[in-house]
């Protein structure tokens, strides 16, 4: 599967998960090198939102090198972040509460575990401190900012 097929597939996953309809959601994503924080060895993706205007996902080109495990656990957690955004924090919160999950209140580890409450697997900081669905921490290092 490529990288595009990865996200798509994930972001349907997603909306059936989380219980929405992943067409009516305004997101756009895309590949580029063009964010400062891609020159970090860690900057692989972001999220974007202001309310009105498209949410967006922008991923560092590195994710066309990187291994699977590496590629899903960044598009899962940017994914995290995008279901925080868009939707209302009340509904987010009442989701997770009803399939077993309690979210906590910082951004990067929420993100972390929308990942976990829609996949049922957690998101693990690999070596290189970057998202993975097989190697690395469990939760999120306090250093990386929660």
């Amino acid at each position: 599967m490529d990288f595009y097929e990865l996200v798509a597939v994930r972001w349907r996953e997603a909306g059936k998960v989380v219980g929405f309809d992943p067409s009516k959601v305004d997101l756009i994503w895309g590949v580029g090198d063009n964010y400062p924080h891609f020159k970090d060895k860690r900057g692989y993706g972001v999220t974007f939102y202001e309310t009105g205007i498209p949410c967006k996902l922008l991923f560092s080109s590195k994710v066309l090198r990187a291994p699977f495990h590496r590629v899903d656990g960044v598009v899962r957690h940017e994914i995290g972040h995008v279901v925080d955004m868009v939707f209302p924090e009340a509904q987010v919160d009442a989701w997770a509460t009803s399939v077993g999950y309690s979210l906590p209140h910082t951004p990067e580890r929420r993100a972390d575990a929308i990942a976990e409450a829609i996949w049922k697997e957690p998101i693990r900081y690999d070596d290189d401190l970057v998202q993975s669905t097989k190697h690395g921490v469990y939760p999120r290092p306090r250093h990386l900012g929660l």
